[in-house]
């Protein structure tokens, strides 16, 4: 994959969350700037700073290694299977996955996913009260 190729698809990626940040309004002024200013500006800045890359900087031909493959596999199974199994399975896997690519164990992957999960889900659910899924894989049965 060359690196214009690379930077051309952030470029439309960030292209995208600028339109989409356009696009968002809000009910009620309640800031001067609103919600739509943080996507806007990092959208922006994404599309000049690829747009600058391209033009003033030469570009080489890289080789994505198989470790960022499997790694960008593991976050794409993250964000498919987030709702299907619910936020603690989901990242349990997923740390799990991520601790054997940095060559750790299967049993140091396992607690870690563990408390990851457990940590995390104590401090989205407890302290800041947000829901977080459970999994519809749970409620197929009853």
């Amino acid at each position: 994959m060359s690196e214009r190729l690379f930077t051309l698809l952030l470029a439309i990626f960030g292209g995208v969350y600028l339109w989409l940040g356009i696009k968002i309004e809000a009910p009620i002024a309640y800031d001067p700037l609103g919600p739509r200013i943080f996507p806007v500006v990092l959208g922006s800045f994404l599309v000049i700073l690829c747009l600058s890359i391209s033009i003033f900087y030469p570009m080489t031909q890289f080789q994505i290694g198989s470790r960022v493959k499997r790694l960008a596999l593991t976050i794409l199974f993250y964000l498919v299977t987030f709702k299907f199994l619910g936020f603690m399975l989901a990242t349990t896997i997923s740390v799990y996955m991520v601790a054997r690519l940095v060559s750790s164990s299967w049993m140091e992957g396992l607690l870690t996913g563990l408390i990851v999960s457990i940590f995390f889900y104590g401090i989205f659910h407890f302290l800041l009260g947000v829901p977080l899924p459970l999994g519809t894989v749970f409620r197929i049965g009853g």
